[in-house]
């Protein structure tokens, strides 16, 4: 047995904004410089992509969409963005931690007969 979980940013009101698919979205149109190669890369609709963008963008700002056709147009991230993203993985990282040392505790008490 062990803990698990899951993390995501959220609004005022309890609602999602961005989780783990949306920190991995941006980071894929952060070394991209486009939704459309993003979506391709992971996998993703390219209306998928697009729409869960302009929630994040609605919602948190920084994403600067530029319209055009093929090799017109991209998608850049503001620095407040990318450093959403460091605080995204950091949180993760922390919160993965912690959740370690309590399931070694349970893996502990599993031994004991």
């Amino acid at each position: 047995m062990k803990f698990n979980f899951k993390l995501w940013i959220e609004d005022d009101e309890g609602k999602s904004v961005i989780g783990k698919g949306g920190v991995e979205l941006l980071k894929a149109i952060s070394t991209t410089g486009s939704i459309s190669k993003a979506a391709e890369n992971l996998n993703l609709s390219y209306k998928f992509a697009w729409e869960y963008i302009r929630k994040i963008e609605k919602e948190v700002g920084g994403v600067e969409m530029k319209k055009g056709g093929k090799n017109a147009g991209g998608t850049n991230l503001s620095p407040k963005i990318q450093e959403m993203l460091k605080i995204y993985d950091q949180a993760q990282e922390e919160v993965k931690k912690i959740l370690e040392k309590y399931t070694k505790m349970i893996e502990e008490l599993n031994d004991v007969k």
